[in-house]
């Protein structure tokens, strides 16, 4: 009776926290990693049930049943902290060992003894979370909890190898019968039961900060492009240029500003306004690495810290940026016209702070305005060769914008750069 109750333990405890996980996910569904996670202690759960309250242990159907349940709490948990991670789970790799392991079990089973059998579930699953840990592993940046998580996968892994291993070589041949009167039976529950407990745990508690600084930073995030406000972004930025200073690593900025907005609010209306800032800041948003930081730090004004990046692949990439806009349609904006905007960049000097670095890749772009707009400067840069013919540019341009104001006479002939 004791071994019933102290059986039912590890499926009922399982069974609570994929419930747990389950109403965690649906609050917030966008987050997929949570909802793996439940999946992972359902399967274990049913996987329990069926090792322990099976009516023929040594059956190839039960082996069969309980190796799916298993293979598949190990793979999905090992997906599930991997996607956290923003790694890539090898699914298909960790299905081979599973087959594999499950080839073996039932090969195994036409023989008298269990030990065969035993070692060879208990392998693949082991196998199956010594390489999801490793991948998992990867993320540059682990915090504390992250460091938890991995160290109870590996844990896992290895006592998959170790524990059977030593019970083999202490009781020697074992039927599946004579293996759940053994020490190392008792030893396995209790052990699933307290790493199940703890990674249960380690995971609420991943779930929980997840969402908590989802819901701060959407709180610091502008409402029109997603991208964070000023202040937000500002304390981003000291604070990736001290972590940059640490590690030694180069920092650069670009500061850019959407060409004659007003003119654009005056002619089309501010609600065509809202949505060239919306599209300028989704492209910005794509634009950039997860290690970058970018923000709306104005009414149409952003800055973008870009990290580990000289000045020249910076200003490269302000130049995309500044290409693509000028080729954007804009809803609501007329279909042969379209706007444009000025990059200013600079690179950052470790003995400074934020305040200088800005100003400096700000004067940068008050340049690129000067010199004629929809363009990317850098500080040194000579635009006197190029000021003449931009500034000519510059009045065709404001001239086109005049005539939107004013009615065209003509029926277009293609698109218009209405950019000044």
């Amino acid at each position: 009776m004791t071994e019933k109750i102290l059986a039912l333990a590890n499926p009922m405890l399982c069974t609570v926290f994929a419930l747990a996980f389950f109403i965690l996910w649906w609050r917030e569904r966008s987050v997929k990693w949570i909802a793996i996670i439940a999946a992972t202690y359902f399967t274990r759960a049913i996987g329990f049930f069926v090792f322990h309250f099976t009516g023929d242990p040594n059956g190839v159907g039960s082996i069969v049943m309980m190796h799916l349940f298993y293979s598949a709490s190990a793979i999905t948990v090992v997906w599930g902290v991997c996607e956290r991670n923003g790694q890539k789970a090898d699914l298909g790799i960790y299905t081979l060992i599973a087959a594999g392991g499950m080839a073996m079990m039932i090969a195994a089973s036409y023989g008298v003894e269990y030990n065969a059998r035993l070692y060879a579930a208990n392998a693949s699953y082991g196998l199956i979370l010594a390489l999801g840990t490793q991948t998992a592993a990867r993320k540059v940046e682990k915090d504390f909890l992250d460091k938890t998580i991995l160290f109870l996968l590996g844990m896992g892994a290895f006592q998959f190898f170790f524990r059977p291993l030593m019970a083999i070589m202490v009781e020697g041949a074992m039927t599946a019968e004579q293996y759940r009167e053994t020490p190392f039976y008792a030893v396995m529950v209790v052990w699933l039961a307290l790493a199940s407990l703890l990674m249960a745990m380690a995971f609420l508690i991943a779930a929980l900060t997840d969402q908590m600084k989802t819901v701060r930073e959407n709180s610091e995030r502008d409402a029109l492009t997603g991208l964070k406000m000023r202040g937000p972004f500002e304390q981003a930025a000291v604070a990736m240029l001290y972590k940059a200073k640490e590690e030694g690593v180069p920092v650069s900025v670009i500061v850019a500003d959407i060409d004659h907005f007003k003119q654009v609010n005056d002619i089309w209306g501010h609600q065509v306004g809202d949505n060239a800032i919306a599209s300028f800041g989704k492209l910005l948003q794509g634009a950039i690495r997860p290690t970058d930081i970018v923000g709306r730090i104005g009414g149409e004004e952003f800055c973008l810290l870009v990290w580990n990046c000289p000045i020249d692949p910076t200003k490269s990439l302000a130049e995309r940026i500044r290409a693509r806009f000028a080729d954007l349609r804009i809803t609501g904006i007329s279909d042969d016209v379209r706007i444009s905007a000025s990059f200013g960049v600079a690179g950052w000097d470790r003995k400074e702070g934020y305040g200088k670095l800005f100003a400096r890749a700000d004067a940068a772009l008050y340049a690129a305005k000067k010199s004629g707009r929809n363009r990317v400067v850098s500080e040194g840069w000579d635009a006197d060769e190029d000021t003449e013919v931009a500034l000519g540019e510059q009045e065709r341009k404001i001239a086109s914008f005049r005539q939107l104001e004013s009615g065209p006479e003509s029926e277009p002939q293609g698109p218009r750069a209405a950019s000044a």
